[in-house]
């Protein structure tokens, strides 16, 4: 798994996370957005500094 693929997942799942966490009512939703942050940042230091 790169660093690109970790990323994407990451991005992913914090986009699905709010929506299921909103629907069950439960805390997992408030996750979403450091997995959205963790994500994008992942992905913006792997430009800056990436091969």
């Amino acid at each position: 798994m790169t660093v690109r693929t970790l990323a994407i997942a990451l991005l992913i799942a914090g986009a699905l996370l709010p929506v299921i966490g909103w629907q069950t009512e439960s805390p997992i939703g408030f996750v979403g957005p450091a997995l959205l942050l963790l994500g994008a940042l992942l992905l913006w230091t792997r430009k800056r500094h990436g091969r």
